[in-house]
């Protein structure tokens, strides 16, 4: 049985000047990831060309009960 919760972490960043990124939020599934990125996006469009990025973590490290560093 799979006990993994996952978080996708949203962040933004500026494809013309490399601008760092920016923290859109944290979500609890990919499809509400890319929509929150998209419309961030969206918003910061006037500074510049947007991109954005999902990042998957497991929630406390832990893979199925075992944390991911003991895998």
């Amino acid at each position: 049985m799979n006990t993994t919760v996952n978080i996708f972490v949203v962040q933004i960043i500026n494809m013309d000047s490399n601008w760092p990124y920016k923290l859109v939020g944290v979500y609890s599934s990919k499809e509400l990831a890319d929509a929150a990125g998209i419309k961030a996006c969206e918003m910061w469009e006037e500074d510049g060309r947007m991109t954005h990025t999902v990042t998957i973590l497991a929630l406390d490290d832990l893979i199925n009960g075992v944390d991911r560093y003991e895998l």
